[in-house]
């Protein structure tokens, strides 16, 4: 079984408060301890409220980011969030798959890698002998988003995707330990 699906099972069997029905973005308020579902659309307006809100720390690691210029794009304007986040002193940290066999999933995720970078973001990818398929975002070191959701227009406004968010300053660090394992 793989690790993300087992701590998602850990997590639910053991939180205090679980959120049974998906809820859409809302203000994220001082709440520890809370599990919340995120389905569908609701992922990227609660991803875009808390990169707004963040004040110290983003990191993400995804298996694709794309982007296009279309002027409704979800994660286009993601990217704005993110580089307005770096720019008012936020430390931002975005790390990508790469892979040995898919050369669009590269193109996707390497056009985003340079919108990022030029807004000062540090982008990483990972080895193309390991494919990283996580989805996980940890937000000041204390909100985490683990699920399906993919940050494609498709994954935040059409598909069918299920996403936690978690408020819980000791798992965002086991998250953030994980990504380090990525980098390696």
């Amino acid at each position: 079984m793989p690790l993300a699906a087992i701590l998602l099972f850990c997590l639910l069997a053991a939180s205090p408060v679980l959120a049974t029905t998906a809820v859409p973005a809302v203000k994220v308020t001082a709440q520890p301890g809370t599990v919340r579902a995120l389905a569908d659309a609701a992922y990227g307006d609660t991803l875009a409220t808390l990169i707004n809100g963040a004040t110290q720390r983003i990191d993400l690691a995804m298996f694709l980011f794309k982007t296009s210029s279309a002027k409704d794009n979800q994660p286009a304007g993601l990217v704005k969030d993110l580089v307005a986040a770096r720019q008012r002193g936020v430390a931002v940290r975005v790390i990508l798959e790469y892979s040995d066999h898919d050369p669009a999933l590269n193109q996707a995720n390497q056009e985003t890698a340079q919108a990022l970078r030029k807004g000062g973001v540090a982008v990483f990818f990972d080895s193309p002998d390991r494919t990283t398929h996580a989805k996980l975002a940890v937000i000041d070191r204390r909100y985490c988003l683990v699920g399906s959701h993919n940050l494609t227009q498709s994954a935040l406004k059409y598909n069918h995707e299920l996403s936690l968010l978690l408020d819980n300053p000791a798992l965002a660090e086991e998250i953030l330990t994980y990504m380090e394992t990525i980098l390696k």
